[in-house]
């Protein structure tokens, strides 16, 4: 098992330990194991986990969607899961098409810019 402090985790994905702190007090990430000097321990899974939060922040999902999500993952509560993942995918399908849209527009703003360059 890779085991992981809050620094290496946090160098690991690139973000601060603030940021591993933060979320480990909303519920989005938790330690596997604790030092006997009270430390968190975290594994490869904290690690992808991370990752997948910060993607999904990126991309426009919602800090309260991610919380019920892992928090229904750490619980074990296989139909709370299914559910905010089915929230989730219809949140990612609705951004799809969103920048759908904005890639055509864009594209149409480009060609009525070169006609005018033109």
């Amino acid at each position: 098992m890779n085991a992981y402090t809050v620094s290496r985790l946090a160098d690991d994905a690139g973000v601060s330990v603030h940021v591993v702190r933060d979320y480990m007090v909303r519920g989005l990430l938790r330690p596997v194991a604790r030092t006997a000097g009270g430390y968190g321990v975290f594994d490869a899974a904290a690690l992808q986990r991370l990752c997948f939060v910060r993607a999904a922040l990126e991309a426009g999902i919602g800090l309260d969607l991610l919380t019920r999500l892992c928090r229904a993952l750490d619980a074990a509560d296989g139909d709370e899961a299914s559910a905010r993942l089915a929230d989730l995918c219809q949140q990612v399908e609705r951004r799809r098409q969103a920048l759908a849209k904005l890639d055509a527009q864009l594209t149409e703003l480009a060609h009525s810019t070169s006609e005018i360059s033109a």
